[in-house]
């Protein structure tokens, strides 16, 4: 236990989490449940958005689901995403997914530092997922993903990038309480550029990172759930970066949900920078809103304090079950 203890705290102090690779816009979070318990849903569902977490959660497709996501953010960013999810019997899912990143408004500039014109970019995703459950204990799952990256309003360049990948998920429920999950994310995940600058033609590839995933959800406190987890991954320079996850979640007797949590931060610090808490906490909340009879519309939001002074962002995700 004191060594997990060591480990754990070693790796929230000196641990980074890749941004700035290819991709980074896939890995803010889908939607606000997911965002306000720190990301840390590898082995816990959230109806709607099964396949952004782990695509062997679809096996838990009771039902069919539906969710939306919108997530406007400072410096001109925002996020959206949309999930469908259809149940398999007698213990399969099956779910079509698109995510999409953007900023606009950013200001061109030449060579010399002069302002040339206003562009923006955006990052799409496409997932088609499915999941299976190989007995009471074991449940395994896949996602096909295409992905596009392109600029809107460049004079004289046309710049564009496309790839596919794969992501491969599992489940293994200890019991009905403790639940351990992982994903290997972004497997053979890669632009491939094509840049027209005039009548110049040019292309090259770039590498996503790849993530390995492990974490555990615990639901055997009363009105409580726990969530933990590791990611770890491994950057196109072979260098590897770790990031903890923290999350928890109490449910109130009128079924409104209370979450927050924790996530690491920043391990490789910019020389003179002053070392702090090197974590980041998340807060949320979920309302459960009747429409008619015994449906529900699940609403979520999650409040993002932010990094370096950009300002709060407000993300709010629906899901349905029908």
């Amino acid at each position: 236990m004191r060594l997990l203890c060591i480990l754990l705290i070693l790796n929230i102090i000196f641990a980074d989490y890749g941004g700035g690779y290819a991709g980074s816009g896939f890995r803010y979070g889908s939607n606000a449940r997911k965002f306000s318990l720190a990301g840390a849903l590898v082995a816990d569902k959230t109806p709607g958005f099964y396949a952004f977490s782990n695509p062997a959660l679809l096996q838990f497709s009771i039902h069919n689901h539906i969710g939306m996501s919108f997530q406007n953010m400072p410096l001109d960013r925002s996020i959206q995403s949309f999930s469908y999810t259809r149940r398999l019997p007698p213990s399969a899912g099956v779910g079509l997914a698109v995510f999409r990143a953007g900023t606009k408004n950013i200001v061109g500039r030449d060579t010399m530092n002069k302002e040339t014109e206003i562009f923006s970019s955006s990052e799409i995703e496409g997932i088609i997922s499915f999941g299976v459950a190989l007995g009471s204990k074991l449940a395994l799952g896949i996602n096909i993903k295409a992905f596009s990256t392109f600029f809107n309003d460049l004079e004289d360049i046309d710049a564009s990038g496309t790839g596919i990948a794969g992501d491969i998920g599992f489940i293994y429920k200890f019991n009905r309480r403790l639940l351990l999950g992982g994903v290997i994310k972004n497997l053979n995940a890669k632009y491939n550029w094509k840049v027209i600058i005039g009548e110049e033609n040019r292309s090259y590839v770039e590498k996503f990172p790849q993530n390995y995933i492990i974490g555990i959800a615990y639901l055997g406190l009363k009105g409580t759930s726990l969530f933990f987890q590791e990611d770890i991954m491994i950057l196109p320079n072979d260098n590897v970066n770790y990031r903890t996850r923290i999350g928890s979640e109490f449910r109130f007797a009128n079924k409104i949900k209370l979450r927050g949590g924790i996530k690491q931060l920043l391990g490789a610090l910019p020389a003179g920078a002053i070392m702090g808490m090197n974590i980041k906490p998340t807060i949320g909340v979920g309302v459960p809103i009747q429409v008619w009879q015994k449906q529900y519309i699940h609403l979520d939001y999650a409040l993002d304090l932010g990094r370096v002074g950009e300002g709060l962002s407000h993300l709010f995700s629906f899901s349905m079950e029908f």
